[in-house]
């Protein structure tokens, strides 16, 4: 294999490697290989920022086997290397080291008896799949810029990758590229099987982090632009000054114009409104169990619950969560407002702490009691029922 390979027409930015046919990442040496056209391999070196030769250790072992000497082994060091060696593991020893190894010390190498591992290569794409075929860049943009920075190409346009059939027809799949590696858990989260469209259930979308393989998915790429290095530096220089303006006190998304609204300060509880209704409470006793337990596994997979409430005297179908952090608390905001349930459209929003809802026996109206009664009656009633066709 040439030393001397072309340097040319090679990407030198990792943000542009997986975008390069050429270009692909080995998963057990960890590190990015280019291979030209005559079949010449190189690696990317992160040290120096620049791509070197890959070594063959099979041609190396036949290099050395041919300027061997016998009766040498080539793995001892020479004499002053050693008495060298030597002296340092002595001055070791009476420090209170202890060597246990036998026979001649061995130079460590620079990494050698290190435990640390080189990180695993940073991710800052999601694959989106199940998209509507007249789906568009802009309105992709506009759902997922909710959830990070996305970067941007040398026209300033969001880096999303739109796949086309072997007709050139948008198949349904793109790779949206974020700015920030904690995006993509964010888009994740909160985006698998969700709407592209609110309250549009045809429009739910799969979204999973990006692999090196999904470049490949679905055929033939829109749009290929060719890097410039320095309009490159000066686009992330832009996109650091827009995390500078991600605003998550007042929610996800970047500030744009200030504006006079209610303040809110760190709350947890998140307020559902038009999950049920009283006819649907007074048909079926369970219902309130049952809504209870699956609204908590829902709003679980975005983060830790504290407690859920069903407010079973309040006309909207009131319910409210209450998360450990405010963070889970705007996130499931996002996720439930203008969902739809049950043929109602859900509404999300903080508990602002001066509302009230009323539920049965923590209410002052008169006729609570009797209220009560019937409703534990009913439930009765329905126990006694399920038990005579079990």
């Amino acid at each position: 294999m040439s030393s001397n390979l072309p340097t040319t027409n090679m990407p030198m930015s990792i943000a542009h490697f997986e975008t390069d046919p050429r270009i692909h990442y080995n998963t057990v040496s960890q590190k990015w290989e280019f291979e030209d056209d005559d079949g010449n391999e190189m690696e990317w070196d992160d040290v120096k920022n620049a791509w070197v030769p890959l070594v063959d250790e099979e041609l190396v072992r036949q290099q050395q086997a041919v300027y061997s000497v016998a009766g040498v082994d080539e793995n001892t060091p020479a004499a002053p290397v050693l008495a060298r060696e030597n002296k340092k593991r002595k001055a070791g020893q009476s420090n209170g080291d202890i060597t246990t190894s036998a026979g001649p010390a061995k130079k460590k190498g620079k990494n050698e008896g290190s435990t640390n591992t080189k990180p695993a290569s940073k991710n800052t794409a999601v694959f989106v799949s199940n998209l509507p075929r007249d789906a568009t860049v802009d309105e992709i943009a506009e759902r997922f810029g909710k959830f990070g920075v996305i970067m941007e190409d040398d026209a300033g346009e969001p880096k999303i990758k739109m796949y086309a059939d072997d007709k050139g027809n948008f198949n349904g799949e793109a790779l949206v590229v974020y700015f920030m590696e904690g995006s993509v858990n964010l888009a994740v989260n909160l985006l698998d099987e969700a709407e592209l469209r609110l309250g549009d259930q045809s429009t739910i979308m799969r979204v999973q982090p990006g692999e090196f393989g999904h470049k490949q998915s679905g055929g033939v790429e829109v749009t290929r632009r060719v890097v410039d290095k320095k309009k490159a530096t000066s686009r992330i220089a832009k996109l650091k000054n827009k995390v500078g303006d991600w605003d998550f006190d007042d929610g996800f998304g970047p500030t744009e114009e200030p504006v006079q609204k209610e303040q809110i300060i760190e709350s947890r509880v998140v307020v559902l409104k038009h999950m049920f209704t009283l006819e649907e409470l007074k048909e079926d006793p369970s219902l309130l169990l049952d809504l209870k337990e699956d609204v908590r596994e829902e709003a679980e997979t975005i983060g830790d619950v504290t407690n859920v409430v069903l407010y079973d005297e309040e006309p909207e179908g009131i319910m409210t969560i209450k998360f450990r952090d405010p963070i889970s608390a705007k996130a499931c905001i996002i996720k439930m407002n203008g969902r739809w349930f049950s043929g109602r459209q859900i509404e999300a929003s903080f508990f602002t702490g001066r509302q009230r809802f009323r539920k049965s026996g923590h209410s002052d109206e008169a006729g609570d009691d009797a209220n009560e009664k019937e409703r534990l009656a009913g439930f009765e009633k329905w126990l006694m029922a399920e038990g005579e066709t079990a």
